[in-house]
């Protein structure tokens, strides 16, 4: 359990490493942390971080706004209907909901088209079941189209490509040189999604986020950067 900071208006979890040089404070939608070198003493911790407040109740405030759009997001999900907005490779579907003797789902231009008997009135967890299954669909075939696009580029294949549910994470690899992918994803634009790929491919040949990592990154992908910014700030807003 990581120990933690007590302070007016809020809490720090204190994370210990041994690998840390140094200490580097995170604020986001789960409150604040702050990651140290593993001998590091509770009260230059506590220094640091209070040298730190108004930058941090700042970014309390701005994480407070983002809970709050998430939870208006996740309730505007779960009560989908006609003309509900999808938001899909970073632009909004529209949600049209139309009779019909068999359900199926598909795209056509900027519409999410869902025919079903009774077009599924009454029926919104069922509703959010189908598209949410679209969803998932397209990103596992686009992720691995991603992917194999990217690992020639790269120089790097993986063992195995697993398209998973994570809240916190947009991928990860692991020692026996596959790769794990969000699927949620599919919410983003097409070069978050390129920039995630390439990011995990070149953990194939770094296993860490050295300086020889982010330029094996940049070789591939010299705007990098303005993409991993991009997820920094909007990230919290990929979900269904």
């Amino acid at each position: 359990m990581p120990e933690i900071l007590k302070f007016a208006n809020y809490e720090v979890a204190v994370i210990r490493s041994k690998r840390r040089k140094s200490a580097a404070i995170k604020v986001d939608l789960d409150g604040v942390s702050v990651r140290v070198p593993e001998n590091l003493p509770l009260s230059d911790i506590r220094s640091l971080v209070a040298e730190k407040s108004h930058w941090v109740e700042t970014k309390l405030k701005t994480a407070a706004q983002k809970r709050q759009a998430v939870e208006a997001a996740a309730k505007q999900s779960a009560q989908l209907g006609q003309g509900s907005p999808v938001l899909y490779q970073g632009r909004q579907l529209r949600l049209k909901l139309k009779e019909a003797e068999q359900t199926r789902i598909y795209q056509q231009a900027e519409e999410l088209i869902v025919e079903a008997p009774g077009a599924m009135a009454g029926e919104p967890d069922q509703l959010r079941a189908i598209v949410e299954q679209w969803l998932y669909a397209r990103a596992v075939e686009e992720l691995h189209l991603c992917v194999t696009v990217y690992k020639q580029r790269v120089g790097a294949s993986p063992s195995r490509i697993e398209v998973k549910s994570y809240k916190a994470r947009w991928g990860s690899c692991k020692p026996d040189q596959s790769i794990q992918l969000n699927w949620r994803l599919i919410h983003a634009p097409m070069h978050i999604m390129d920039y995630v790929v390439v990011h995990e491919l070149c953990h194939l040949l770094e296993m860490n986020h050295s300086p020889r990592f982010w330029s094996e990154v940049e070789r591939v992908d010299a705007q990098y950067r303005m993409k991993r910014r991009w997820l920094q700030d909007n990230g919290w807003q990929l979900n269904f």
